[in-house]
């Protein structure tokens, strides 16, 4: 259902895949965000970045965390499920779709222990999940719900186990490290983004931490960003959007 007129142009800021080894990278990526969406940022955080990065090994960083205005989501264990010759090929590293073909077992056992590390490095659990890439099986959100988690953040959706999804696609630059799929992606956003904007529907802005290691892509973001500040659209919490969604159900 689309938005109302008086809802229009808002849009939920994101930053995805934070570990420890990101860290350096962070602050500049909050930066590319204008003053008034840095604090209302959905943070997903991996708590063992490709099972080498557990955050309580991280004191810095986990000090970090902690200090963040926004929202903190958890993103997986691992954000892998190890080598993959087809995820190779295509994007130049390991298969990142962690939970997209896990038993209901092993979904548990990853949500549980990747609970366990962020609520230990937050001081307090997270409320919100988002699949890495996206791909979640069928046994997901079952867990999450009977984990105590209020929602999550899928490709097109808040998805919320005590009402129905508010509808909010994600804008996302992060092509892998194929330099053929990034120039695609590219090009695929030139026809796409511009259809999303004249809509006014609200959306996610999403960023990840290699953005900013592909200077065509940083000038990508900072434009669209700069466009969005000139056209008036308004940055908005997980909290706010849910809100919105709440308003015209």
């Amino acid at each position: 259902m689309p938005f109302p007129a008086r809802m229009s142009r808002r849009y939920l800021p994101e930053i995805h895949d934070l570990h420890p080894s990101m860290a350096p990278v962070l602050d500049d990526l909050i930066g590319l965000f204008p003053a008034p969406a840095q604090d209302k940022i959905a943070f997903s955080i991996v708590p063992d970045w490709q099972g080498a990065e557990p955050l309580g090994r991280n004191a810095a960083f986990t000090a970090r965390l902690r200090g963040l205005s926004g929202t903190p989501v958890l993103h997986g264990l691992t954000h892998s499920l190890g080598p993959d010759f087809l995820n190779w090929l295509f994007y130049g590293h390991d298969n990142r779709s962690e939970f997209a073909r896990l038993s209901l077992v092993e979904t548990r056992d990853r949500l549980t222990r990747g609970l366990a590390i962020l609520t230990a490095a937050l001081g307090q659990p997270p409320r919100w999940f988002c699949a890495p890439r996206w791909q979640q099986s069928r046994h997901l959100e079952p867990a999450l719900a009977g984990l105590g988690f209020q929602g999550c953040l899928t490709r097109n959706a808040l998805s919320t186990f005590d009402g129905p999804p508010v509808p909010l696609p994600a804008l996302n630059f992060d092509e892998g490290a194929r330099a053929v799929k990034i120039v695609l992606g590219a090009l695929a956003r030139r026809l796409t983004v511009p259809d999303l904007l004249r809509t006014g529907q609200p959306f996610r802005f999403v960023l990840h931490p290699d953005d900013l290691t592909r200077p065509a892509t940083t000038r990508e973001i900072r434009a669209t960003l700069a466009r969005l500040q000139a056209e008036g659209w308004q940055p908005m919490s997980i909290p706010q959007a849910l809100d919105l969604g709440r308003s015209i159900a």
